[in-house]
């Protein structure tokens, strides 16, 4: 049996949906297991019954890993989000027995099916992706990872990480840390059946080279729409934030069937996607964050990274 797993709140349950429904289309078996981060996401998987989802609360997560309660405490919402990410694995290999599972970020999308991929991935204690953006944010990305509980090795990095989350998970770069993301360059030297994968073989991202997505649009699996943001009559793919211009190629290929997939569940749940950001309850944080808004804002002008949403009509 496939395994995947993921978490989100409201705000990224219409992409969680896109995703599920993504992977459905290769008709292949598999279970996803989705960490629910508040009420609203649990009412709407009682509501809405899908066979092969299981619903785990935030609550339940907690209540196993008590430390997290005071994580809780010290931390901005999404950088409490970040802190749960190898707590997941962790919970169900412990709670289910699941030695094979691949964690996904909710805004990724399947072109074509990732099955192949992850039956090779079996021989390998833990597969990353190389990340090719600003070391600052690390050298691998966590939107795609695959564990292998049948070696040792793969919990032990996992407590080691769980730890270092705990201690510290900020949003913004700072002192060689960053997120969740940053604790991933050191895996190399830990493990000893580790993985590395080259995006175009796997999940292609908004921070990958133009060239290397337009050289790949026929090879690879996924796509991981981070940094979208769609407004009522206008998105932002998100190069902006990777100092660079997206091409009309990418746009018409990749964003345009995927926005139509999503809108229409927009339209269905009646849900809006919004970020957690740029909001804070620290006062340093709360301007470094609207500055950044800021900024973003700039580079979205001035790489015109503004698509009108009546094209996907």
């Amino acid at each position: 049996m496939i395994n995947f797993c993921t978490y989100f709140d409201k705000n990224y349950l219409s992409r969680f949906l896109a995703l599920h429904a993504s992977l459905n289309a290769f008709k292949f078996s598999y279970t996803f297991y989705v960490f629910s981060l508040d009420e609203f996401v649990n009412v709407f998987f009682k509501k809405n019954k899908l066979n092969n989802i299981k619903v785990i609360s935030l609550k339940d997560l907690e209540q196993e890993y008590k430390k997290l309660l005071i994580a809780k405490k010290n931390r901005d919402l999404i950088e409490y989000y970040f802190t749960l990410t190898p707590f997941l694995p962790k919970y169900l290999h412990r709670k289910f027995n699941i030695n094979k599972i691949s964690y996904l970020d909710s805004d990724m999308y399947f072109f074509k099916s990732p099955l192949d991929k992850i039956e090779e991935n079996s021989r390998f204690s833990i597969v990353l992706l190389k990340q090719y953006s600003d070391k600052k944010y690390g050298l691998y990305n966590v939107g795609w990872i695959y564990y292998n509980f049948d070696f040792s090795e793969t919990k032990n990095i996992l407590d080691l990480w769980s730890q270092q989350c705990l201690q510290l998970c900020t949003d913004i770069p700072k002192d060689g840390y960053y997120a969740d993301q940053k604790y991933l360059d050191i895996w190399p030297k830990k493990l000893d059946h580790l993985k590395i994968e080259e995006p175009e073989n796997y999940c292609l991202s908004p921070w990958d080279n133009n060239n290397m997505i337009e050289d790949n649009l026929k090879n690879f699996l996924g796509y991981h729409f981070h940094g979208l943001e769609i407004h009522d009559d206008h998105f932002v793919s998100g190069f902006s934030k990777y100092n660079k211009k997206n091409t009309q190629k990418i746009i018409n290929e990749i964003y345009f069937p995927y926005l139509k997939i999503l809108t229409s569940i927009d339209n269905n749940i009646n849900v809006e996607n919004l970020s957690l950001r740029n909001n804070s309850t620290n006062k340093f944080k709360f301007y470094i964050k609207k500055l950044r808004k800021v900024k973003s804002y700039l580079k979205q002008k001035y790489y015109k990274d503004n698509y009108k949403i009546k094209l996907l009509k």
